[in-house]
């Protein structure tokens, strides 16, 4: 652990990074403990290095930080406000954020086995499964389980809490490893984005295992990707730093992917097809629950997965995939999975007679919602289906195009709300998704009050009818303007719906055995 600005100095100097050293007058030569490391100026204290990040920095967080004790700062840029303590000029911030983080922090991964998965959906779920896994196999050893960085929280044996980007910023990434490290965890399962790689926020951190699940168009916008290559070409970093990659052969773009992977030291591929090393076949839907067969190198057996939609099928024998290639008994891969729940994630819902079924999913760019629909065709052959959706404002446009055009085609009666609309006018972003609804000659509503038009949805189905309330999952919040608002989650609001929609269907039944 660096402990003081000097040490900082010269390490930022050896890393290529500091581009200038600059010391208030008189104070030359000067040195001075660091004890906390920090972009958070409100957080700062006597002893901070503070780190100004980001494009929405403004000088007075700068300020605010001096004035709270901060004994030096790092930017790409010398400020004013900064005039009284050291400033180390860098010609990278972020890369400098996370020697920064892996220094004060004490190098953490290194005493970390971390498996990182990647994709354009599916990432959350295989995340929780694998974690599953190791936590079995772990606890059985003696050990103290696994942690978990996903898009829906944070767990590093010290802290549990709700996540805020799908991969942490560095800062947070280091102290989340020292945090697994001071608690006696041995293993991390982590969800790492494509703008986390893109823009290096995982650093130089060494993946023991990396998983690509999937690819298709998302996140292509001014302000992520510029096109599908530069998402795609930022995927495939993660085989950059890579010891064993798992890869699914049943992936659009798959050689592209076996060649990126080709330079780690082991490639252990799944899938469905012949030449996979962990095959799954005979998939067999069953009430609530599909139960396949996974064949490998050295096993060949039976599974059962206890959750709705055919998709995590795929997710779980990626998850399968990873943890045999770590040497956890197949025994124990089996009993977790039966197991394991993910927040958010194809959790069903019927009224109390079972007439409509209501489906909360994350499920928010055009493949996540493709295998949707195609997941209830499966389970609910002949069924009426409605569809309560928005997208994000300020990225990943595309979505609204992909997601307005397959709902249009797929969908019975279509439910248009708000989704974290930021800055964007979220009247505006549905009519703009109505606009690709339109041209498949379907129809739509728009709802600006999302917990209303969930409940309009379920009291306006007929029985049988499934009702899909996609987009947010577990979320509890609504990115509003620059913050988040409390939102009282989907699941709340659907079950509420459902509760009233089955005593009116019991009422209007014995009125009916009344007449009669």
């Amino acid at each position: 652990m660096k402990q003081s600005v000097l040490e900082y100095k010269k390490l930022l100097e050896q890393e290529g990074l500091l581009v200038e050293f600059a010391e208030p007058e008189g104070k030359e030569g000067e040195d001075r403990p660091v004890t906390l490391v920090t972009y958070f100026s409100g957080g700062a204290d006597q002893g901070t290095l503070f780190l100004c990040k980001g494009a929405a920095f403004k000088e007075a967080y700068l300020k605010d930080a001096v004035n709270r004790g901060a004994v030096a700062y790092v930017s790409e840029k010398k400020y004013e406000a900064g005039k009284e303590i050291p400033a180390l000029i860098v010609n990278d911030a972020r890369k400098a954020q996370f020697v920064l983080g892996e220094a004060f922090y004490d190098y953490p991964a290194k005493s970390l086995h971390v498996t990182a998965l990647t994709g354009t959906k599916g990432k959350t779920t295989t995340a929780y499964y694998l974690q599953s896994m190791l936590d079995a196999c772990l606890k059985k050893q003696g050990g103290n389980g696994c942690a978990l960085l996903s898009s829906i929280e944070y767990y590093d044996g010290k802290t549990r809490e709700a996540s805020t980007l799908t991969t942490p910023e560095s800062l947070e990434l280091c102290r989340h490893m020292r945090n697994a490290v001071d608690a006696g965890l041995s293993h991390m399962v982590m969800e790492v984005s494509s703008q986390a790689l893109k823009y290096e926020r995982v650093g130089n951190t060494h993946f023991d295992t990396a998983i690509f699940l999937n690819i298709s168009k998302d996140h292509i916008s001014p302000t992520e990707h510029k096109d599908f290559d530069d998402y795609f070409q930022s995927k495939l970093k993660i085989f950059d730093r890579c010891t064993c990659a798992c890869v699914n052969l049943d992936s659009d773009h798959i050689g592209e992917i076996l060649k990126a992977a080709a330079k780690c030291e082991r490639v252990v591929t799944f899938g469905s097809k012949e030449n996979a090393v962990i095959r799954v076949s005979d998939i067999k839907p069953g009430r609530g629950k599909f139960y396949f067969h996974v064949a490998g190198p050295d096993f060949s057996e039976d599974f059962t997965l206890p959750v709705h939609g055919a998709f995590n099928v795929e997710n779980a024998v990626a998850a399968i995939a990873a943890a045999w290639s770590m040497g956890i008994p197949v025994s124990l891969i089996k009993e977790s999975l039966l197991g394991v729940t993910v927040p958010g994630r194809m959790e069903t819902y019927e009224s109390s007679a079972g007439e409509v079924t209501a489906i909360v999913d994350f499920a928010h760019n055009g493949l996540s919602f493709e295998k949707m629909f195609d997941t209830v065709a499966l389970e609910y052959p002949g069924s009426r289906v409605s569809v309560v959706f928005g997208t994000p404002g300020g990225k990943a446009f595309n979505r609204r195009k992909d997601m307005g055009e397959i709902s249009g085609k797929r969908a019975d009666r279509i439910f248009l709300v708000p989704d974290d609309p930021g800055n964007e006018d979220p009247q505006a972003i549905c009519e703009e998704i109505g606009g690709y609804i339109a041209k498949e000659g379907a129809s739509f509503q728009i709802r600006m009050d999302r917990g209303a038009a969930i409940r309009e949805a379920i009291l306006g189905a007929v029985p049988g009818e499934v009702v899909l309330i996609l987009g947010k999952g577990a979320d509890v919040t609504m990115h509003v303007g620059n913050g988040n608002v409390p939102y009282r989650s989907d699941a709340v609001y659907a079950k509420e719906a459902l509760a009233e929609y089955g005593n009116a269907f019991a009422e209007a039944a014995t009125a009916r055995e009344t007449e009669e």
